[in-house]
């Protein structure tokens, strides 16, 4: 799970450093949050190379005086808003709907112990809930994927999606339920 930190130093500590001139902070920065960067804006745009242009450009953002940064929400709530905007952005102009590449997003964890028929199922049940979320609206799958695989807080995912934690929770609640009709009319599991 990450927590924003590398090493024991904060996000937020890292970007203070980088501020104060030390280089080598905001390259932890990137080597921190580069991939669930990626991964998140790749979810949105759909496209591998567009998604790392964008991810670059919200780093440069933030390397060039923070866009902005007040320190009201972490170094990785607010790159994540960043992202989402850049991305935003990117599929509008590209005039094309946005998809989630979920099979990506969620890669599977390596389980040592684990016996060969319950890693199959495991993996089984991972592909059938990632063919589901595609089947959700965009903000759906954006609220699920800031909470459940990116680990942010409602108030991060709020700051985030520019949304209070009331409606965070609102729009988790219906996505939860959104998710739990496709499962059970594609006929994935039964309640």
């Amino acid at each position: 799970m990450d927590n924003g930190t590398e090493g024991g130093t904060s996000g937020e500590e890292l970007y203070r450093r980088y501020l104060s001139g030390d280089e080598e902070a905001f390259d932890a920065i990137v080597a921190l949050f580069g991939d669930d960067l990626f991964l998140f804006i790749d979810g949105m745009v759909g496209d591998h190379h567009e998604s790392m242009h964008l991810m670059i450009e919200a780093f440069a953002r933030l390397a060039a005086g923070g866009a902005g940064y007040e320190g009201r929400a972490s170094i990785k709530t607010y790159l994540f808003a960043i992202g989402k905007n850049l991305s935003y952005r990117h599929v509008k102009k590209r005039g094309r709907e946005r998809h989630v590449a979920f099979e990506e997003a969620i890669r599977p964890l390596a389980q040592d112990t684990e016996e060969p028929h319950e890693a199959f199922e495991r993996e089984e049940n991972r592909r059938l809930i990632r063919r589901a979320l595609l089947e959700l609206k965009d903000e759906y799958r954006m609220v699920l994927e800031l909470l459940y695989f990116q680990d942010l807080s409602y108030r991060e995912a709020g700051l985030a999606m520019k949304k209070s934690e009331a409606q965070i929770g609102s729009l988790a609640h219906r996505a939860k339920l959104a998710l739990k009709n496709v499962l059970e009319s594609g006929g994935y599991f039964q309640t």
